[in-house]
């Protein structure tokens, strides 16, 4: 509990300030309302402030509070997310500026993790980003929704990992990934290029991300390039392998799995004809959760450990 005379204004993402009508709403309510957000160091509102004015009106002495321990810089994201979260909901406007003012104090953020905390699309947060003068705004590497340092560009990564394949050519994907700090897909496709003698980054242009058909086929057993047929070949190989383990098909999260991988390669297969129909109001929605399921998985590949391949005795 926190006397309600020593709490002071403070983090809220509201141009408009309180809304007396919300306020009247709160006061005439006879349940319990959640504890309000307060910055300890300070004592400023993180989230609640609409409830503080009515504890005042109503003549309360205390409030139910829980403290946020950080600065003022992540209070005001907090506020921002909490805002999002429950009662009454931020503007359009609210949530633009809000997202002007993380990029400010976060610019190590990524646009898309800046635009979930503020409700906005990743595109709006990228074009406030290059429409601002500030240098600080547009960095090398940026952290992600997942807490860890994406590089903007591969290009150097890249080189590097280009330069690890032609010293170390039995170097396995997922260590060329680590030292290079890029993704396993784009290390397969350095090592593909490399030894294939193409140019592992195009003059003048980003890195493309890799296939999908080429991360599926990052753990083929030889690890060496292979043409599309020979992936889908691998891909038809494996799955069929999973099929008929008993670990799997005889347990229900096993026949779950089964059924997600057997859906997603099914839906992979004719997804050209799928988009294709997709009417255009849709497209958006279904790029964010289509790049989400995309990103989930991999994640999960990167959860499995790497199984050490046994080299096989010629003439055994």
């Amino acid at each position: 509990m926190a006397d309600v005379r020593s709490l002071r204004v403070g983090f809220s993402p509201r141009l408009d300030g309180i809304s007396a009508r919300h306020v009247t709403t709160l006061v005439e309510l006879t349940v319990e309302l959640p504890p309000i957000v307060v910055q300890r160091s300070s004592l400023r509102v993180v989230d609640g402030m609409h409830r503080l004015r009515a504890a005042r009106v109503r003549g309360d002495r205390q409030l139910p509070v829980v403290y946020f321990d950080g600065s003022d810089a992540d209070a005001f994201v907090a506020a921002v997310q909490l805002n999002l979260e429950h009662g009454l909901p931020l503007s359009a406007r609210d949530r633009l500026a809000a997202a002007k003012r993380i990029l400010a104090s976060h610019p190590q953020w990524s646009d898309r993790r800046i635009a979930a905390v503020c409700g906005v699309a990743a595109k709006t947060v990228a074009g406030l980003r290059r429409r601002s003068l500030d240098t600080g705004h547009h960095q090398d590497v940026r952290i992600g929704r997942d807490g860890r340092r994406h590089p903007v560009s591969t290009e150097e990564g890249r080189r590097l990992a280009e330069a690890i394949v032609r010293r170390e050519p039995d170097a396995s994907l997922r260590e060329v990934a680590r030292r290079s700090g890029i993704s396993v897909g784009t290390a397969f496709d350095v090592r593909r290029k490399a030894l294939g003698g193409g140019a592992c980054v195009p003059a003048g242009q980003k890195a493309p991300a890799p296939p999908l058909a080429e991360l599926a086929a990052v753990s083929s057993p030889d690890g060496l390039p292979a043409t599309d047929q020979e992936l889908a070949a691998n891909i038809r190989l494996q799955l069929e392998r999973l099929r008929q383990d008993p670990a799997l098909r005889y347990t229900d999260h096993g026949k779950a799995l089964l059924r997600l991988l057997t859906g997603t390669l099914a839906f992979i297969s004719q997804s050209s004809n799928t988009a294709g129909n997709v009417p255009a109001h849709c497209h958006e929605s279904l790029r964010v959760v289509a790049q989400a399921c995309a990103g989930g998985w991999y994640q999960f590949s990167q959860m499995l450990p790497e199984e050490r391949r046994r080299h096989r005795t010629v003439g055994r």
